[in-house]
């Protein structure tokens, strides 16, 4: 009866350790943002074999369907408007 209680307290004690980490990665493979979920779910109907769980799929998964968008066109400032030859404004 003494082994079992060992070998009971000793199941939960790694369970409890491991338990912040088994969160992490669930949290990780199932996101609450809606873009990324969509992203792995395309991951996961083009290619039978990704596994979400693994951090280095998801990441290449998330580069494939996440791309980051163009960048803008920056706002010209005042003297290259004024080089351009654009009439200047009025100053009072």
């Amino acid at each position: 009866m003494k082994g079992l209680s060992i070998a009971a307290a000793l199941l939960v004690s790694v369970a409890l350790a491991l338990a912040p980490t088994i969160s992490t990665v669930y949290r990780e493979a199932f996101p609450a943002e809606p873009t990324k979920r969509a992203a792995l779910a395309a991951c996961a109907q083009a290619d039978p074999g990704f596994n979400r769980l693994i951090a280095g799929e998801r990441a290449k998964c998330y580069a494939r369907q996440l791309q980051a968008p163009p960048p803008l066109d920056p706002v010209p400032r005042r003297d290259d408007i004024a080089a351009s030859g654009a009439p200047k404004p009025l100053t009072f």
